[in-house]
């Protein structure tokens, strides 16, 4: 599936996205925004973990057309086979914990999404003439 796609010219090219891929998280961020400070790096580094079965988007409202349910920042939509499935506005303290062995807010909430969305996903094969996985 790739790593999170950062930019979309226009709302055709957003509806193409989610028709294209059974599985899409978007965080929609700002520059202005407090809460989302470091979150871009944040959805990046669980994001790429998930890369084989999630499509990812990171992006920024001033770059974006408008899209429905997104009316502040950080948004967290889901969608599922092109239809919005989660919508979370705000995403937690962007703030690091003092222990550094303690994930932060933001962290633990996408971690936790990306699992739970990502395990009904099946994983990409290895190569394009591979099978797919069995079911388990």
């Amino acid at each position: 599936m790739g790593a999170a796609i950062t930019e979309v010219r226009n709302h055709n090219e957003y509806q193409q996205i989610l028709k294209e891929h059974p599985l899409v998280i978007a965080l929609f961020t700002s520059q202005h925004c407090p809460g989302c400070m470091g979150a871009d790096t944040r959805f990046n580094n669980i994001a790429e973990k998930y890369a084989d079965r999630v499509k990812s988007m990171l992006l920024k409202t001033e770059n974006t057309p408008k899209i429905e349910g997104v009316d502040g920042t950080p948004t967290l939509v889901i969608y599922k086979d092109g239809l919005e499935v989660e919508n979370i506005k705000g995403i937690g303290d962007p703030t690091p914990s003092k222990d550094p062995n303690i994930p932060n807010e933001q962290e633990v909430l996408l971690a936790e999404v990306f699992s739970e969305y990502a395990a009904a996903i099946p994983t990409a094969p290895v190569s394009p003439g591979a099978p797919p996985p069995l079911p388990q």
